[in-house]
């Protein structure tokens, strides 16, 4: 069996959740989005991302936060942070699981969320360098 770096991980993660175009407005809003997590915290930024989200396969910026929600849930899911189908938990179940976390429970999910929204972000400046199509 092989052994699978925590970061390799997310990284399948945030290649997942990354839309096809990325342009400068992306690239700086995935960027906010590191210093939300440090700065508000973990609870108060999803609810953020999922303000802002929209249909995932819409494109846009709406887009983006929808595929960024959505493979922030599946990560927690997968890490035990939280329990249920990925695609069944609405916006206040998630909101609902994060409050109910002891706080070591909701200081690991923190940093999970943390790492991929880390590599949400380096992805996207790497694609934008590449001339923005995230199929490259």
């Amino acid at each position: 069996m092989a052994v699978q770096r925590i970061d390799q991980g997310m990284a399948v993660a945030a290649v997942k959740a990354l839309p096809e175009k990325v342009d400068g407005d992306l690239r700086t809003r995935y960027r906010q989005l590191r210093i939300m997590l440090h700065s508000a915290g973990l609870a108060a930024s999803f609810a953020f991302i999922a303000s802002k989200a929209g249909d995932p396969d819409q494109g846009g910026i709406a887009g983006a936060y929808g595929k960024a929600a959505e493979a922030l849930v599946e990560c927690l899911v997968a890490k035990g942070s939280l329990t249920g189908n990925p695609d069944d938990l609405s916006t206040t179940e998630v909101m609902r699981q994060l409050g109910g976390l002891s706080p070591v429970d909701y200081a690991r999910a923190s940093a999970e969320a943390a790492a991929l929204v880390s590599w949400l972000s380096r992805l996207a400046n790497a694609v934008a360098a590449e001339g923005g199509d995230g199929a490259a």
